[in-house]
Order: C-alpha cells, then structure tokens, then sequence
C-alpha cells in the first residue's frame, strides 16, 4: 500500500518545479536565439496547415473557444464552488480556484515580460486572436485545471481505481487543445511547450502547499484521508 507523506509531497513538488523551471529556460533561450526546438516551429504550422479543412477548422476553433483563460477561470471558480458546498470543504475547492488564478497570472506576466508575437495574421485559419505569444494560455489553463484537479481529488482517495484511465483522459483532452492552437496558427510549437512547463510549476506549488495539511509521519492512503478530511471540515 502505497505510503504518503508530507516529505514526500515536497521532494515531488521541488523536483517538478526545478523541471518546469529548466524547460521554460531552455524554450526561452531557443525562441530568444531561435535556435533548437525553435527551427520546429514554422515546420510544424505549415505540416498542420497543409491539412486544415472546413469541419476539422470549426471543431478547433469550438475547443479553443472553450478553453479560453477567463472561461477556463470561470469554470474553475464554479466547480470550485460547488465542490465547498457539496463537500463542505474550502480547502481543496480554494487551491483548485487559487491555482487556475496563479497560472493566469503567470502565463500574463511571461507573455508581457518576453513579449513575442505571434505567427503573421494572414495565417490564421480563423482571425481573432491578439497579444503577445509566449506561453499559450488556452493550453497553460487547461492543464492546470485538469491535473491540479486530478490531484487534488485523488490524493483524498483511497484508492486510485480509475487514475491511470483519467489521467489519459486530461492529457489527450490537453494535448488536444494544444493541437488546436497550433492547427489554428495562433501560436508556436514552443508557445504551447512552455504551457505544460508552467502547468507542471503551478502544479508543484499546489503539491508544495497541500503537504502542509499532509502527516509527516509513515501513514497508508486510509489514515492519510481520514487526517485530511479532519483538516478539511
């Protein structure tokens, strides 16, 4: 049975961010010296472009519109909502609104503070989007969301029946949306790549600040709920 601990949430959390963080500097010094990963990026639109049609054209844009940083926000706050009056908890519902805010904040403050632009308007399949590139908030938001959220519910959970299967789901549901925004032409390869870096920085952070709810001593999934709930109500 596996054993979880607050040392151990923390030894997870640095590891995660110290990868976000690399990744993110490693993609920033490419698309600054447009250089290594960065050589990919208008490749990699015009293979998408290459194959854009009317149908496949219109699903893209329906899920771009969906995932939307202030609608993603939005929904966040709601489920975050209705999670502290059904469960009647704030704990949980605070750090699942708190980490799609903070991942809002980050993606505007990286996009002011590298300031790219974006690719040239006329290849856009659907005209609209404006602003600086770097990162891609629609990708950025829906990763947090998800895995935060998958977090967040599963670490209460005595079991992880149905983990892997749900997992697989968030991140086909993600790699969708970054497909959307490159299939689109809204923004780089290396945009959408830095996403998941920040997703992954704002999840260690989650892990980071939920460890301080977490015993510290060698307890199984059981006793570990059982405290958590206790901390929750």
């Amino acid at each position: 049975m596996l054993k979880v601990t607050a040392s151990a949430l923390r030894a997870v959390a640095a590891a995660l961010a110290a990868a976000g963080l690399v990744v993110f500097g490693w993609l920033l010094e490419s698309v600054a010296g447009s250089w290594s990963i960065a050589d990919l990026d208008w490749p990699v639109l015009d293979g998408l472009a290459a194959h854009r049609s009317g149908p496949a054209t219109a699903v893209a844009d329906a899920l771009s519109a969906a995932t939307g940083p202030l609608v993603v926000l939005a929904a966040s706050v709601a489920v975050a909502a209705v999670w502290a009056v059904w469960r009647r908890e704030l704990w949980r519902p605070a750090l699942l609104a708190g980490a799609s805010l903070a991942n809002l904040l980050l993606v505007a403050g990286a996009r002011y503070w590298v300031g790219r632009s974006r690719p040239p308007a006329w290849f856009e399949a659907v005209g609209g989007s404006d602003g600086p590139a770097f990162p891609s908030a629609h990708t950025a938001g829906a990763a947090t969301l998800l895995f935060v959220g998958l977090y967040l519910v599963y670490s209460r959970r005595v079991s992880t029946r149905g983990l892997p299967l749900a997992a697989l789901a968030a991140a086909l549901l993600v790699l969708a949306v970054a497909a959307s925004d490159l299939y689109l032409g809204r923004h780089w390869l290396t945009d959408v790549a830095a996403s998941f870096s920040l997703g992954a920085i704002v999840l260690a952070a989650v892990l980071w600040v939920d460890a301080l709810r977490t015993p510290d001593g060698a307890r199984g999934p059981a006793a570990l709920a059982a405290a958590r709930a206790a901390a929750d109500t």
